[in-house]
């Protein structure tokens, strides 16, 4: 990261390949969708880049990074929540109607049969679910989530515990159905 602070590009080519995978898992992870993933990954490296003459030598370089994609994948979200709120015009096509965003909506259970650990997944809050998916199926350590998701390594404990409680819950309902 020295030499990257220096203005070398090829250190930062090498320190992108080396942390491109995790900070693209993080954001595919946070985001759900590929072509986000892949965005707010390029964001995270150039926000890096642009901060190179911030980041403190005497510290990991591994938690500034997860950071700053946690935060470029936030970002991203708050942009996408706004560019896809639904609105309506009124009858006259002038005026436009807020109306309520299905997301927030609760939907229909899934049927039965087509219940997995992954569906149950899905449902949970992504601040149940992040932790899991971050721990669970990405590798990243307590630490690194806490970094990423700009939480404590207690929150994020907390959140994985509880998950995990969720998801054992809803799937022994569905084993005894």
């Amino acid at each position: 990261m020295l030499r990257v602070q220096a203005g070398d590009l090829d250190a930062f080519a090498q320190l992108v390949e080396r942390f491109q995978d995790m900070v693209h898992g993080l954001a595919l992870s946070i985001l759900r969708r590929p072509e986000d993933a892949e965005e707010a990954a390029q964001d995270a490296f150039v926000k890096l880049f642009r901060a190179r003459g911030q980041f403190d030598s005497t510290r990991s370089l591994e938690p500034w990074l997860l950071r700053i994609a946690g935060n470029a994948c936030r970002d991203k979200l708050r942009r996408r929540r706004v560019s896809e709120l639904p609105v309506a015009r009124s009858e006259d096509g002038d005026a436009l109607l807020d109306l309520p965003d299905p997301r927030q909506q609760q939907g229909p259970a899934r049927p039965t049969l087509d219940v997995s650990v992954r569906g149950e997944l899905e449902q949970l809050s992504d601040k149940v679910r992040l932790p899991l998916e971050l721990k669970y199926l990405r590798g990243l350590t307590n630490q690194q989530i806490a970094s990423s998701l700009g939480v404590s390594v207690s929150s994020v404990k907390v959140q994985l515990a509880r998950g995990k409680d969720i998801l054992a819950s809803r799937l022994q309902g569905v084993r005894e159905r």
